[in-house]
């Protein structure tokens, strides 16, 4: 995630500072998520993609199905659930 930001961020042709304003954070801490010291809440990192004018999914790096065998039960369920509801809309199945 943190090179993503970055990478999103220099594109946008915009500061540290401008994003941390426009996100409700410091400086600072968008260069500790840049860093990847750092991990912003899912609303921080919805703020943050308004920021930089790009989709929330574009600042996440991506996960295979497989890779969510090492989450905890909970969160690979959910994980799974996503997963299952993105191939049914690719295949037409479903909403959106």
């Amino acid at each position: 995630m943190a090179g993503l930001i970055r990478d999103a961020r220099r594109r946008a042709g915009v500061t540290q500072a401008y994003v941390g304003r426009q996100a409700g954070l410091s400086r600072a801490s968008i260069a500790n998520i840049e860093a990847g010291t750092q991990a912003p809440p899912l609303y921080r990192l919805a703020l943050i993609a308004v920021a930089l004018n790009v989709q929330p999914a574009e600042l996440l790096p991506p996960l295979r199905p497989d890779e969510a065998a090492g989450l905890p039960a909970r969160h690979a369920a959910d994980v799974a659930a996503v997963w299952a509801q993105a191939a049914k809309m690719r295949d037409g199945h479903g909403e959106g």
